[in-house]
């Protein structure tokens, strides 16, 4: 093989690669946001971290007040709670739950 026949990445990436690079990085980007789909979760669950007023995740209640839509996970902000400082799964629980102010 000579050397102008090699392919080289700097060679893919002057030669159009940059568009095979960012096709890769938008499809990455689409299947984490496909990892992170809304979780529903009855408003009136009780010991579900997303319905835990010290769930530090991306959350949200709906306009009837029934139901929490969550969006992968969040960090439990309860300094009782054996999940302190650590993620968790908006349907995990734990003993030490208090209501979500914004459930009412």
């Amino acid at each position: 093989m000579s050397k102008n026949a090699r392919t080289t990445r700097r060679n893919v990436l002057q030669g159009g690669g940059a568009l095979v690079a960012a096709t890769a990085g938008l499809m990455a980007l689409g299947a984490s946001q496909q990892a992170q789909a809304s979780t529903d979760i009855p408003a009136s669950a009780e010991k579900k971290c997303a319905t835990c007023r010290y769930w530090g995740g991306v959350r949200r209640v709906s306009t009837d007040k029934q139901t929490v839509s969550a969006d992968g996970k969040g960090w439990c902000n309860n300094p009782n709670s054996p999940a302190y400082q650590k993620q968790t799964n908006p349907t995990q629980g734990a003993p030490v739950w208090t209501r979500w102010d914004a459930l009412g």
